[in-house]
């Protein structure tokens, strides 16, 4: 029989090392709620000064260790010099959080409230289209890929992808006219619904590793959208409401990047509201 773990236990970080790229929005959510289990961590942003700042704060509101460290999640060559310099300070990373991401909409159709998806499909960019897979899906394989050597010669390690709600279902362009706010692009839906899957792929390629490779989607969070928009969206939530910042993404954060989620592989951990849910 095994011995008994107390469940504070399973959820304490302390000694441990994480990396969070993109430590805005969610990623500082990420980030906190790691350095407040006793983690160490390394949060990234694309330039230098803007990584200090972030960790400057983080460090301020916890007590936490945190450095900054500048990383092109798009660029191979970058995530081998930050990877390197994390563990050359530390010896190690325990858990990584692929959660940096993004899209370009250089064309903006000028019929957008009339039509928005067959507009988008048929105004848009291919560099746009590459630019949104490249942030969003190629960096979190090139994340898993340069990290898991690391974690490989350790036998240890929690890899948390941020996925969305939008790889799952397709977005409600209902939500958007009036609210100033140009809908979500079918390449972001496309790149997010590669990120659940590469998930499971990885996940059951390290798992004999002792990796656990996992995602986490988020529904629509607040980040003082338009109120149009805001009314909007909380129509489709069974909650009523958005995802509050600083709150509601921590708890899954915390599952995933512990102890606690030692039986989890591969899984994809939706906080939505209940929007998926319908």
């Amino acid at each position: 029989m095994n011995e008994r773990v107390n469940v504070k236990a399973l959820f304490d970080l302390t000694g441990q090392v994480a990396l969070v790229t993109g430590g805005s929005n969610l990623g500082y959510d990420a980030a906190e709620a790691l350095a407040e289990l006793g983690a160490i961590v390394a949060v990234t942003r694309r330039r230098q000064a803007e990584a200090d700042e972030t960790a400057a704060r983080l460090a301020a509101e916890t007590g936490a260790e945190v450095i900054g460290v500048e990383l092109e999640v798009t660029d191979e060559a970058d995530w081998k010099r930050a990877v390197a310099e994390v563990v050359d300070r530390y010896g190690k990373i325990d858990i990584l959080i692929n959660n940096a991401g993004g899209r370009k909409v250089s064309v903006v159709p000028e019929t957008l409230e009339e039509d928005p998806s067959f507009e988008f499909l048929e105004t848009r960019l291919l560099e746009d289209w590459k630019y949104t897979m490249d942030a969003n899906l190629t960096s979190v394989f090139l994340g898993c890929r340069t990290v898991a050597p690391y974690m490989k010669r350790a036998r240890s390690g929690k890899i948390i992808n941020m996925a969305s709600i939008d790889g799952i279902v397709g977005r409600d362009l209902r939500i958007y006219p009036g609210s100033g706010l140009s809908p979500t692009v079918p390449d972001y839906l496309a790149s997010k619904a590669g990120v659940i899957n590469l998930t499971k792929g990885i996940g059951v390629s390290l798992a004999p590793f002792g990796i656990y490779v996992n995602a986490i989607s988020p529904g629509g969070f607040y980040r003082k959208q338009p109120e149009q928009f805001v009314e909007n969206y909380t129509r489709l939530v069974p909650l009523g409401r958005m995802g509050r910042d600083r709150i509601d993404l921590k708890g899954s954060v915390a599952y995933l990047a512990s102890a606690a989620s030692d039986y989890t592989v591969g899984h994809n951990l939706v906080i939505d509201g209940g929007l998926t849910s319908w």
